[in-house]
């Protein structure tokens, strides 16, 4: 595939700070691909899913427009960066060729990039890292979740569970006893974020609490995630 020549569809590119999981309250360049797979229940960007509603640049105009930042960490997102077959896919490497420091927001129900994939664009792993959704009860997506992932990840990669009540957080549970082994041996952060307004911080907190003696012993990085940018701007806010 020449990258150079594709057109992908855009929904947004904009600088501001990474709201949430590890990158939290860094300056960031988002850009944001359009078109998504799943449809969860709680989402808050459904102006992402369809593609022809959305602005088609090459990999090069996202660049300028990136530059405009002056910005080297990016954060792709979406919609769902990561689907295969499309064009979109490939951004991100080619960014991270470009010398960018890429983290792909991803919904967990396609595979991360192969090694062929990262020699195809002679990028090394390491520059690119993944924050990993794994889909609870309460998105009514719990059917897509590709847990083969969860064996590929490595040093810097996170991955989170959107909860809004006890059977999100049981299911959150069962998942991470699962991997224990793997999320501990690689040093993977784990976030557990409560769905806006729908749970409560404070009870996440008492929950993660309550479970701090399994976290420990099995060696597990575990952290409430907040998404801050709903906390410093209008929820409904875009382009922060």
């Amino acid at each position: 595939m020449e990258m150079k020549k594709v057109e992908l569809p855009v929904v947004e590119i904009f600088n501001s700070i990474s709201g949430e999981g590890i990158s939290a309250g860094e300056i960031v360049t988002f850009v944001r691909l359009a078109g998504c797979n799943l449809r969860c229940d709680y989402c808050d960007t459904v102006y992402s899913y369809r593609d022809r509603e959305h602005e088609l640049l090459t990999p090069q105009q996202i660049i300028n427009k990136i530059n405009n930042f002056g910005s080297q960490q990016l954060i792709c997102t979406g919609g769902e960066p990561l689907e295969e077959d499309k064009p979109k896919r490939y951004l991100p490497l080619y960014l991270a060729k470009q010398g960018f420091k890429v983290r792909i927001e991803t919904n967990g129900s396609w595979p991360i990039y192969n090694q062929q994939e990262f020699q195809k664009f002679e990028v090394d792993g390491e520059d690119i890292n993944y924050t990993l959704d794994i889909k609870c009860p309460s998105s009514n997506m719990v059917e897509y979740n590709l847990f083969s992932n969860l064996t590929k990840l490595s040093l810097n990669d996170e991955i989170k569970f959107v909860v809004k009540g006890k059977s999100d957080i049981d299911y959150a549970l069962k998942v991470i006893d699962d991997y224990k082994d793997e999320l501990s041996e690689e040093k993977i952060v784990i976030n557990f974020s409560p769905v806006f307004e729908e749970l409560a911080p404070k009870k996440l907190v008492s929950i993660l609490q309550e479970h701090q003696t399994y976290f420990t012993q099995s060696n597990l990085k575990v952290r409430l995630s907040i998404q801050l940018h709903k906390l410093i701007w209008n929820s409904e806010a875009k382009g922060v």
